[in-house]
């Protein structure tokens, strides 16, 4: 049981848990094409300005130190556990690092295009219009984290402007209007980061609604253990597991005896109280990872025990039965006597052609078992 309540329990990650997760897997799956467009982009400017001929050693080099780094970042996957914050870090730094160095390789082509041409040529119009694209394309790719995204804005362009405010006047205009946009930039980077925090605090809080929704619905709001629904479908699955291999699983239905008379005489509260006492009784007895136990009706319970045989379920039945009824519901000054009839028998397979057929057996040893007296265990 130990198992299923912890998954019906378990707290969706937390904020910051999400977002580092989130934002992981979004750095992988932006920076991985930055690379093809980079080297689109090499490849035209290097053709208009007929580079090829005269640096055909250098631009195979450049080209080549691409391809590695979009195949770094290809083999350079997210971590997998998103709790664990060091491997998370030192992923994500390793992965910005091979996306600065792919920044920088641009700038330095961005420069040397400038140097070579020392005017407002067509291959350096290219090459400008291609830096201002990757700029801008970078403050939205990297809204994901402000500080870094300004980091690719200004390893993009920053070093080649100042080289070419220093070294080639010619290119002042084009300096100028870069260095607008680089302003422009700069205030567009805290805008994207601002909306993606808020996105990330909305699909958290969604993720947390949607996790407690489906948590309740498998829960017993009053007992806290399994519900009717949760009980069929585990049920049915251990049910077919066992069938297929002709394996134990054995069931109890429980029934508490007088259950109406105690809520006649005590009230709903006592009733409530009652059951609620049921629930952690049985729960403590049955602390199995595979053990189940479930409130499937008003004061019907059923434990789902896998690998268990008659023997052994009549045996653990009588435990629960004696168990409950030594220990009554001590109900402010009254103390209530609270006992169980119980059928309990394992899956016989050459009986038991579906689940229903399973439960609808133990669920009628339940019955004999009141018939017969109650506070007993009647085997099916």
């Amino acid at each position: 049981m130990a198992d299923i309540q912890e998954l019906m329990h378990q707290a969706p990650p937390s904020l910051a848990q999400y977002r580092r997760q989130r934002a992981a897997a979004d750095l992988y799956q932006r920076a991985l094409p930055g690379t093809i467009f980079y080297g689109i982009a090499l490849a035209i400017t290097a053709w208009v300005g007929g580079y090829f001929p005269h640096y055909g050693s250098a631009m195979a080099a450049v080209f080549a130190l691409y391809g590695v780094l979009w195949y770094l970042r290809w083999v350079h996957t997210p971590p997998q556990d998103s709790s664990n914050v060091q491997a998370s870090d030192t992923w994500w730094w390793r992965h910005w690092t091979l996306v600065n160095v792919g920044c920088v390789l641009w700038c330095l082509f961005f420069l040397a295009v400038g140097h070579l041409e020392q005017g407002l040529s067509t291959a350096f119009l290219v090459a400008a219009v291609s830096t201002i694209a990757f700029s801008s394309a970078g403050c939205e790719t990297y809204s994901l984290h402000k500080r870094q995204a300004l980091w690719v804005v200004v390893l993009l362009q920053v070093p080649a402007l100042l080289y070419f405010a220093v070294a080639v006047p010619a290119l002042w205009p084009v300096c100028a209007v870069l260095a607008v946009n680089f302003i422009y930039q700069l205030t567009h980077i805290r805008r994207r980061a601002a909306e993606y925090d808020t996105q990330m605090a909305i699909e958290h809080a969604l993720l947390t609604s949607r996790t407690e929704v489906e948590r309740l619905s498998r829960l017993d709001a009053l007992t806290g253990l399994a519900n009717r629904r949760e009980y069929d479908s585990t049920f049915r699955t251990h049910w077919r597991l066992a069938a297929r291999q002709q394996g134990n699983l054995a069931l109890m239905v429980v029934d508490l005896d007088h259950f109406k008379r105690i809520n006649d005489t005590y009230g709903h509260l006592a009733g409530d109280a009652c059951l609620q006492q049921v629930a952690r009784l049985t729960g403590e007895l049955f602390k199995r990872s595979s053990d189940m136990v479930a409130r499937i009706g008003g004061e019907e319970f059923a434990v789902l025990l896998p690998d268990t045989n008659a023997e052994e379920a009549m045996q653990l039945a009588q435990t629960l039965r004696r168990t409950l009824a030594e220990t009554p519901l001590q109900w402010d000054e009254h103390r209530i006597p609270v006992t169980a009839s119980i059928g309990v028998d394992c899956m016989r397979w050459d009986l038991d052609l579906t689940p229903q057929a399973s439960f609808s057996r133990i669920d009628s040893a339940c019955y004999t078992a009141k018939a017969r007296g109650r506070n007993r265990v009647v085997q099916a």
